[in-house]
This record gives structure tokens, C-alpha cells and sequence, in this order.
């Protein structure tokens, strides 16, 4: 097996630490700016870049590539030249590790974007995924008023072990002081929204935002569209579960 050279996108703050962790376990590794291999080497980004076909192309074949997702016509640039593709996305190891984390700074959002005790809200979950399983727990351990929205069979199983109310999404959302939304999709339009507390606070933690901003700035509503927590505001921590994820696939 080579000895691993590990090329490493710091442009994400997080894969400092990333580089800074494989450094310290004594692998050999440089910043993408720095990089001086012309060969086959490890090139790392962070899971949420979003790649150029010509940035793939520059990446020298015979290398491993450790990303998010790829579509289909760069999948085909990669196999072209013999460039393999470790998806960090799907270490279920890595994304329960980064619900965590997102679950700590969705905690962090809420305090900050509301004028009233945390132990003094009504927080509605929607959705049961790692995320929403992250944040219930969270929730759950310093003993907050919450419940659950889904309309998964799975997660509603799972979800009745918390001991918490489970409601279908189609439920009213009004007597909430917080929504959390861990759901890529659009479930909170308008008609949904203008009978909540006008004090309501929302915060999305989806990937895609599950609201339109016209109806949010039109019923005056706190949001917040949180993308990457980990990256923000834990990046040490994030940087090392990137490394370690890295090195697991690795072993693949």
C-alpha cells in the first residue's frame, strides 16, 4: 500500500483541524495551496463542497478523492482517470457524530434567537432522521418541553421510546414558541405558518430550507437557515470526526 500524501482544502475552516489532526497521527499532508505532489495522492475537502467538472479534471489520476456527493457526469471524470471516490456522506459513523454537533449549536441558535427561558418554550421537531433524533435527545437530557412531527412510520415508531407526543405534520403548529425543522422539503408554507405565535422563532436545519423567505418576511416571523453548525461553530471537533471518517474509509 503507498505511503498516503493527504491534500487538504483548508478554504473550509474545519479541515484545518482535519489537517492539523492527520499531522499529529504523523502522516505526511499539505494545504491544496502548498501542494507539490504531481501524482497520486489523498485530496480532501469537506462533505458540503460543491465541485467544478474542471476542478475534478485537475486532480491528478489515480488519486482518492474524499468529498460529498458527486453527480453522475463527474462520477464518469473520476472513473475516466482512475480516481476513486470515498463518499464521507455515507459513513453512518460521520453523520450521527455531525447530528450531534448540530444539535449542540441548534441549542445555542435557539437561546440566542429567542427573548424568553429555553425552559420556558413549547419546541415542535420536525422530522425523526439523525438530526432530529440528535436534537430530541439533546432536548430531552436537560428535561425541555418538546414534540415530535413526522409523517414516517419508521421514525414515529422510534420515535415513542422518547416518551414525547408524535404528531402527524399535518397537525397546527400555533401554540409552539419554537419549530425546528430537520426536513428538506417545503412542509411549511404559508397557509401553515400564519396562525403561529407571532413571537415564534424557526430554525432550519434541513438542507433544503423547508419555507419560502417571501412568507417569512411577510408574517414577521425569527428564522434562521442554519447550514454547516458543525463547521461554524465547532470546527475543531468537526475537523477531527472529518479526519477520523477519512481514515475509516481508508480501511474500506
Amino acid at each position: 500500500m503507498k505511503t498516503p500524501t493527504f491534500v487538504i482544502d483548508t478554504s473550509d475552516t474545519r479541515m484545518f483541524y482535519t489537517m492539523r489532526y492527520l499531522q499529529n497521527k504523523k502522516y505526511k499532508v499539505c494545504s491544496i495551496a502548498n501542494n507539490t505532489e504531481s501524482g497520486g495522492a489523498y485530496y480532501c475537502y469537506g462533505p458540503q463542497k460543491r465541485f467544478t467538472n474542471d476542478e475534478l479534471m485537475n486532480i491528478p489520476e489515480k488519486s482518492d478523492l474524499f468529498c460529498g456527493n458527486l453527480n453522475d457526469m463527474q462520477k464518469k471524470i473520476l472513473d475516466a482517470k482512475n480516481i476513486v471516490h470515498h463518499n464521507l456522506l455515507k459513513d453512518e459513523i460521520f453523520a450521527m457524530d455531525n447530528a450531534l454537533l448540530t444539535a449542540e449549536g441548534a441549542l445555542m441558535l435557539i437561546i440566542r434567537g429567542t427573548n424568553t427561558s429555553i425552559f420556558k418554550q413549547k419546541i415542535a421537531i420536525l422530522g425523526y432522521g439523525r438530526v432530529g433524533k440528535a436534537t430530541a435527545s439533546l432536548l430531552k437530557g436537560i428535561d425541555l418541553d418538546f414534540n415530535i412531527f413526522t409523517d414516517d412510520y419508521t421514525e414515529c415508531s422510534m420515535a415513542r421510546l422518547l416518551g414525547k407526543e408524535i404528531y402527524n405534520l399535518s397537525e397546527s403548529l400555533n401554540e409552539y414558541d419554537v419549530i425546528i425543522n430537520t426536513i428538506p422539503a417545503k412542509i411549511l408554507p404559508l397557509s401553515k405558518l400564519k396562525d403561529a405565535k407571532k413571537s415564534c422563532y424557526i430554525l432550519d436545519l434541513a438542507s433544503y430550507s423547508g419555507v419560502e423567505m417571501c412568507d417569512i418576511n411577510s408574517l414577521g416571523l425569527s428564522y434562521d437557515n442554519a447550514l454547516g453548525i458543525p463547521g461554524k461553530y465547532s470546527p475543531k471537533t468537526a475537523g477531527e470526526i472529518l479526519a477520523e471518517s477519512i481514515l475509516r474509509n481508508l480501511e474500506v
